[in-house]
């Protein structure tokens, strides 16, 4: 799922890691660390669309050699 994107960011995996020492260590449930992951995933894409303005646009190109043909 796209919202699980930034899960494997270095914020979301210190996040992971932590829920995983917490479940470990019996402080919590793995349904309560699941919950929170879900609450990360929505605060993250809420905070970049709100937060983030810069857009990316890829513009064609052509570039012609004799052997090579790049687009």
């Amino acid at each position: 799922m796209a919202y699980q994107l930034y899960r494997n960011t270095t914020l979301g995996n210190s996040l992971q890691e932590s829920l995983d020492e917490l479940i470990q260590s019996q402080q919590i449930t793995p349904q309560l660390a699941l919950q929170v992951l879900l609450q990360f995933d929505k605060a993250i894409n809420s905070a970049l669309a709100q937060r983030v303005r810069n857009r990316v646009n890829f513009r064609p190109m052509y570039v012609w050699l004799p052997s090579l043909k790049s687009y």
